[in-house]
């Protein structure tokens, strides 16, 4: 919405951001200005050449404020500048040349997504121009822009840039093809850190408990990689980065975490140096920066945020305390390896505007797996990347998903980007190609991309080209293009034919995958160039060959005619299942692939159970089939194997929910068919992380699902005794890994006495892995009595705004209280946004995600008619969520009663 021109030529100070400035000052072209404001990328000049900030940060007070003077290079004859502040009470504008005086510029608002034209109150030729702007503005409270939070008594404030937030304390250009140094000086309490992206200068006492700190001039940066950040911070010295091959200088590294939690950054700062060295070494470039912060927030809205030199995570992501379990232990090193990897791809080389947002996150989110396993060889983070290209495939089953690349027009839809489609396709993609064309192919010129361009930007041509150039693979440019650029997924078939002659063929054919009732039947299929890599089994040996599919059908001749040739006995068309397509098949074709299932390696084995279950949401192939494949894979020796067929197994759960009969007999082939594992791994006392990895996952399924009775009071019982509940006992103890299913069985089993004694644990514990489980824990409530108080208590957010967020999101998840707490969301949706963190707004359609009806959908509608409004950019969550919700209702009615007469049949 535009900003209205009453009152425009009596500017006053105010909250909406005036300034005042003379009558002569405001030329008769201001209206027209505003008019055009951009909804979108700004006008790439004027150019931002240098930023000088100056603020007095002070985490007691509600406010801050300064001054940011930025230098512009002015291409040509102009009397003012499009630029982006939001929420900020601008109180002076001055404009000055080389060779003039200063003038007293115009600080307009134009558009409520921040964009602002300031006028610089004089006409100026082609030059350099420096735009002064004193202002202020509070300290947000949903962890958006420059906020603060207080933790144990101490204040601390935080700047979260990304993506497009550093417009809430800084005037400036908040675009990422805008990279430019900064000088930053902050005025903080004399007793407090302060963090930002280059090392200190120096720092002056200034006499009245306040220091001031000034730092080096960065490296080129956008906005969004601004760090700000003022506290009682515990200051860890981790010594260096110490010189290897690539690099010759040592770096600084230090932790920084909130009083009394330093200790805790151990394992992160432990583990930076080998990080930072096997980027380095793979890309043959340095690290970028002069220092490397590693920084617990105590508050932050998502789990870690890549800030230039001083990286910055959600304390619960970050810190690892002394019960500490082997999943999060790997989280905290997939994350932090994330974090790392964004030092070279999205801060080094930058993208120019949000719809190349995956040539930073799929490349960081890639990073986790491919130099994690060289870390840590033998511990699965390969396959830990190949479960996270299949997550992405159900949201990439959608009409309305995203494509990897897709124009943004509008500064409202950027944060729409961020999603499984950007992160987990990104990193499927690029690691299908990777394996296609090998590792000494594509990495050397992923490195090259990063040295052409250090200290800029580049697109996706960008990237293409110098791919291209440097691989001389044209198909590996057009295999990124297929993939990026056009949503969707293929479903890949591959019949063999065996010919009298000796000669072998196989008929490959793409289509679009879509599920049952899905819009996508009545559309065209897109095609793909698909890298594919196949193997075929005989009795005696396993063959891999690959070829490119780029065409609806092609049939691949395997050999020339030979006699003595034998028929294989299976084709498997995703070779260690490295991509990015599911494969689709006649239901005897699964069968017969079915008895050579443990021939299979580990991430062809996911590939099969997902894409057998994919077959299944499309109609081809039967809930018995689905069910033998689970059967198989819960014995595999494999724990992603077997969390695989827990996925698989808990697909039919919503399906038997209506029927009595139905939801016993699942309950009961459950524990037929995962019960034996669990006991196996109980019985062997094993310490080894994989298996208790496992074990914690098959309990938590055998309970949430299968509801059995026996694990579920013993949880119970060790979860009372960890919160000091009166009158239980147990003798387990807890990890971190089971803090959420353990709170929440807890609270089922012992209700408000437990909910009372939970909430006085977490004042006193001061665990932030602890604090999240207590707000998941509350979400899982079961009990209609206890609703009213436990959605009372999300409203006020005592708890936190993303806890908020969990308990809501919980509540609308479980079966016995979703009506009465969709009743109530309805009532105080937009309380509700208003507590939330700021940037989860635009996601709230989410929030039926769990409904299944035309009733629910047509409300849901109805709910964001009314209320959108406050969520911007909630369009793209809401068509998605409208889909999810059709396409149950439509595998319901095609599906639901198989399934339900199978497992009545079974029970």
């Amino acid at each position: 919405m535009r900003s209205g021109l009453a009152g425009l030529l009596l500017l006053v100070l105010s909250a909406c951001g005036g300034a005042a400035a003379p009558t002569e000052a405001i030329d008769n072209s201001l209206e027209d200005r505003i008019a055009l404001a951009p909804p979108g990328p700004l006008p790439l000049s004027p150019y931002p050449k240098h930023y000088q900030l100056d603020l007095t940060l002070d985490p007691r007070e509600a406010r801050f404020g300064g001054t940011v003077a930025i230098t512009l290079d002015v291409t040509e004859r102009s009397s003012g500048v499009y630029l982006h502040g939001r929420d900020l009470d601008v109180s002076a504008v001055r404009s000055k040349t080389t060779d003039g005086e200063a003038k007293q510029g115009v600080w307009q608002p134009a558009l409520e997504s921040g964009v602002i034209w300031v006028a610089y109150g004089q006409t100026v030729d082609p030059g350099e121009v420096v735009v002064e702007i004193d202002y202020s503005a509070p300290f947000d409270v949903n962890l958006s822009g420059l906020f603060k939070v207080t933790e144990q008594g101490d204040a601390y404030a935080l700047a979260k840039s990304e993506s497009i937030q550093a417009r809430r304390f800084m005037p400036g250009f908040d675009q990422p093809a805008f990279k430019a140094p900064f000088d930053i000086t902050l005025t903080v309490p004399e007793t407090d850190s302060a963090i930002s992206n280059a090392p200190e200068k120096s720092v002056e006492l200034l006499g009245d408990g306040l220091k001031r700190v000034e730092f080096e001039t960065t490296r080129p940066l956008p906005t969004y990689l601004l760090s700000l950040a003022v506290g009682s911070f515990d200051v860890v010295d981790a010594g260096t980065l110490p010189p290897n091959s690539v690099r010759s200088e040592p770096i600084p590294l230090r932790g920084f975490a909130r009083r009394g939690k330093g200790p805790e950054l151990a394992l992160a700062l432990e583990t930076a140096p080998g990080l930072v060295r096997v980027f380095e070494e793979a890309l043959q470039q340095p690290y970028p920066y002069k220092k490397l912060d590693i920084v617990a927030a105590p508050q932050w809205p998502s789990g870690a945020t890549e800030l230039a030199a001083a990286i910055t995570y959600r304390e619960s992501r970050i810190l690892a305390g002394p019960e500490i379990g082997p999943a999060a232990r790997r989280s905290l090193l997939a994350i932090h390896a994330h974090e790392v990897a964004h030092m070279w791809f999205g801060n080094l080389v930058t993208p120019p505007w949000w719809d190349d947002l995956w040539l930073k996150e799929g490349f960081a989110s890639w990073g986790e797996g491919a130099f994690l396993s060289e870390l840590y060889p033998g511990e699965g983070y390969e396959l830990d990347a190949i479960v996270d290209g299949i997550r992405a495939m159900r949201l990439d089953s959608l009409a309305t998903a995203r494509a990897v690349r897709e124009p943004i027009q509008l500064n409202e839809n950027v944060r729409n980007a961020y999603d499984s489609i950007t992160y987990n396709k990104g990193l499927a993609v690029i690691g299908m190609v990777d394996a296609y064309f090998g590792a000494d192919v594509f990495r050397p010129a992923r490195g090259r991309y990063v040295e052409a361009y250090e200290d800029g930007v580049a697109d996706s041509p960008d990237f293409f080209s110098v791919i291209g150039e440097e691989t001389q693979e044209p198909n590996l440019t057009k295999a990124f293009q297929s993939f990026v650029e056009q949503n969707g997924l293929p479903a890949v078939s591959a019949t063999l034919n065996c010919r009298e002659n000796g000669q072998v063929s196989i008929l490959f054919m793409q289509q679009r995958y879509h599920p049952v009732g899905s819009r996508l039947a009545e559309m065209e299929d897109p095609q793909w160039t698909i890298p594919i890599c196949y193997k075929l089994g005989y009795e005696d040996r396993v063959e891999r060959q690959c070829m490119m599919l780029d065409s609806p059908g092609w049939e691949h001749l395997v050999n020339e005619r030979d006699s003595g040739a034998t028929c294989p006995d299976w084709i498997m068309p995703n070779a260690d299942g490295v991509g990015y397509y599911r494969v689709t098949r006649a239901e005897e074709d699964w069968q017969r692939l079915g008895l050579a299932f443990d021939r299979l390696d580990a991430g062809e084995k996911l590939a099969v159970l997902d894409s057998v279950g994919a077959d299944f949401a499309t109609r081809r192939v039967s809930v018995d089939t689905v069910w033998r494949f689970i059967d198989e894979a819960v014995r595999d020796d494999e724990r992603r194997v077997v969390q695989a067929a827990i996925r698989e197994a808990g697909r039919f759960s919503d399906l038997v929910a209506s029927d009595s009969e139905a939801q016993a007999g699942y309950r009961s082939a459950i524990l037929d068919v995962f019960r034996d594992r669990y006991s196996g791994l109980v019985q062997s006392g094993s310490t080894d992380p994989e298996d208790v990895i496992l074990k914690n996952s098959l309990e938590r399924f055998l309970i949430r699902t299968g509801e059995d009775a026996a694990l579920r009071q013993d949880l119970a019982d060790a979860a009372a005794v960890y919160i000091g509940l009166e009158g239980v006992s147990s003798d387990r103890t807890l990890s971190t890994d089971e803090y959420l299913t353990a709170m929440a069985i807890g609270f089922q089993a012992y209700g408000e006495p437990f909910l009372d004694q939970m909430l006085a644990a977490r004042e006193n514990y001061d665990d932030p892995v602890f604090e999240q489980a207590v707000a998941y824990a509350i979400g899982q409530n079961r009990n209609p009595d206890l609703s009213p108080r436990i959605l009372d208590l999300a409203l006020t957010g005592d708890l936190g705004s993303r806890e908020t967020l969990s308990i809501v999101q919980g509540q609308m998840r479980q079966d016995e209280v979703r009506d009465l707490t969709w009743t109530w969301l309805k009532a105080n949706f937009a309380t509700y946004l208003d507590v939330i963190p700021r940037q989860r707004r635009r996601f709230s359609p989410a929030l039926g995600d769990s409904l299944c009806s035309e009733d629910a959908r047509d409300e849901l509608i109805a709910l964001f008619e009314a209320e959108g409004g406050l969520a911007e950019g909630h369009e793209r969550s809401l068509n998605q969520t409208i889909e999810e919700i059709d396409l149950c209702a439509a595998l319901e009615k095609y599906k639901g009663l198989e399934v339900r007469t199978f497992f009545a049949d079974e029970g």
